[in-house]
């Protein structure tokens, strides 16, 4: 049985690890059914804040109303200027294998387009399925070749 660490506001979230373990704590070893986006945001020295939230339901590639709308919720849940800028977690949670798809990779696109353009860092971008929760990195985001 997989024990999970609570992790809780005001935390310290140093490293990629500790992401990791943000992360898997959310996922909670679940068998997802349904595709959901978890955020999480940080504040000064990545400090987890209290804001975090599950949109559940999620088609298999984001609509761009949605994605400018995330935004929106970012920037005006980040700490106010002239605190450090804010940073997110972000973990795409959906069924099947951990094998990266081409709807995480355009949904890992808008979603770091839509936190740049509210001035918010990704800290973390993660993939949840039933083999668990790895790391969506930019290697992940490229499209395979010779398809």
């Amino acid at each position: 049985m997989t024990t999970f660490t609570p992790i809780q506001p005001g935390d310290l979230l140093p490293d990629d690890e500790s992401l990791l373990a943000l992360a898997e704590f959310l996922h909670h070893g679940v068998r997802p059914r349904m595709r959901s986006l978890w955020f999480a945001l940080l504040g000064p020295r990545r400090r987890l804040l209290p804001v975090i939230a599950q949109f559940e339901e999620l088609p298999a590639e984001p609509g761009v109303p949605f994605v400018a709308q995330l935004g929106r919720i970012w920037a005006d849940a980040a700490p106010p200027a002239p605190a450090p800028p804010a940073s997110i977690v972000l973990m795409l949670e959906r069924p099947g294998a951990e094998a990266v798809q081409d709807s995480d990779r355009v949904w890992r696109a808008a979603l770091h387009a839509a936190a740049a353009e509210s001035g918010i860092e990704v800290a973390g971008f993660f993939l949840a399925t039933a083999d668990g929760v790895r790391p969506l990195t930019p290697d992940d985001a490229r499209p395979r070749r010779g398809r």
